[in-house]
């Protein structure tokens, strides 16, 4: 990983989960080239955790929109499990192009998740999947509500975050009134998973809980 200051600056933000979209960029076009090997290294399994959830839920060639795509690991979990079509959005070009080159996504869109609407059709999917992505977002609820647009009836929509922000930002709140909105019905919230435990910064302390809820 890059060690100069301004790195190490920009990942101090994004640990504190950072919402601002420049620093995001920055970081992850910065770490593209070097991003899944890193990850691997801190046992990073979430891509994998989020499928056991999703998958028995979807039909062969399901498609589903893969929300902060990065460099890929979610589309490739996905693929490894069945033969889904996938789109994928994330504001680093730099994750793009590494995305881009694996053959996992049938389209890749470069567009900023809190400009909203995302440029995706309605009911243009049967799942959507945003994995690893809800901590840098600074209105969960104004993404998950596009989601649910994105997403057609019946559909599902699987998303993550941190313990320390499930809390802090009351995400339990945000699916309740999601809900009361008829906008979905949660199916499962898991206990709380590991997250990066190869990662020295995240003790067990933090961990990350897993979200899955039926468009309505």
């Amino acid at each position: 990983m890059p060690a100069n200051g301004d790195t190490e600056e920009r990942l101090t933000s994004l640990r504190q989960g950072s919402t601002e979209t420049g620093a995001v960029k920055s970081y992850y076009d910065e770490m593209a080239d070097h991003y899944d090997d890193t990850l691997a290294g801190w046992q990073y399994r979430a891509p994998e955790d989020a499928c056991d959830l999703l998958i028995p839920h979807l039909a062969e060639h399901a498609r589903v929109l893969d929300v902060g795509c990065g460099t890929g690991l979610m589309g490739r979990a996905l693929m490894r499990r069945g033969a889904f079509d996938v789109d994928g959005i994330d504001i680093s070009e730099a994750s793009l192009r590494h995305a881009e080159g694996r053959g996992w996504y049938a389209r890749l869109i470069r567009h900023d998740l809190q400009a909203l609407p995302l440029p995706v059709q309605d009911d243009g999917y049967d799942a959507a999947a945003a994995v690893g992505v809800m901590s840098y977002i600074a209105d969960a609820s104004a993404l998950m509500r596009d989601l649910c647009r994105a997403v057609r009836p019946d559909g599902l929509i699987t998303f993550t975050q941190r313990t320390d922000f499930w809390q802090d930002r009351d995400f339990a709140g945000m699916i309740g009134t999601l809900e009361g909105e008829g906008l979905w019905t949660r199916v499962t919230i898991t206990h709380p998973l590991d997250y990066i435990p190869g990662h020295a910064d995240f003790t067990d302390e933090i961990k990350v809980i897993h979200t899955l809820c039926q468009v309505r």
